[in-house]
């Protein structure tokens, strides 16, 4: 049944969405929110930061401008450990796929099973 065919039918029943696509719903928000903050503090931090200092009067934080530390380095380490907790806690495997996985290794016993047999027989 195709989208056009639900909604002539029914168009009050609610659609129900597929697992993999609600997990890839919520990651890609996760995602998009740990991304578009680190993108607005480095455009604003930078901005404020990198044109108002005086070059003369000039802090230096592991060999950097202070601006670049605060407004660079330090969102795009935050943004690392903040991806690497979501791959390590948060990023599970779909139903989907575990189902296939288990059928292709049922599928696999079965015909070592069945080549084990013929061997037997002959």
């Amino acid at each position: 049944m195709n989208s056009s065919e639900r909604s002539a039918d029914s168009p009050d029943t609610p659609i129900e969405y597929d697992t993999s696509y609600l997990n890839s719903l919520r990651e890609l928000k996760f995602v998009g929110a740990i991304g578009t903050l680190a993108l607005a503090w480095t455009l604003i931090y930078g901005g404020l930061k990198g044109y108002s200092s005086d070059p003369d009067a000039m802090d230096v934080i592991l060999g950097m401008p202070s601006w670049v530390f605060w407004g660079i380095a330090v969102p795009w380490c935050v943004t690392s450990l903040a991806t690497l907790f979501f791959a390590l806690f948060i990023l599970r495997e779909d139903d989907d796929d575990l189902l296939e996985q288990e059928a292709q290794a049922q599928a696999e016993a079965q015909a070592q099973a069945e080549a084990a047999s013929k061997e037997d027989v002959s």
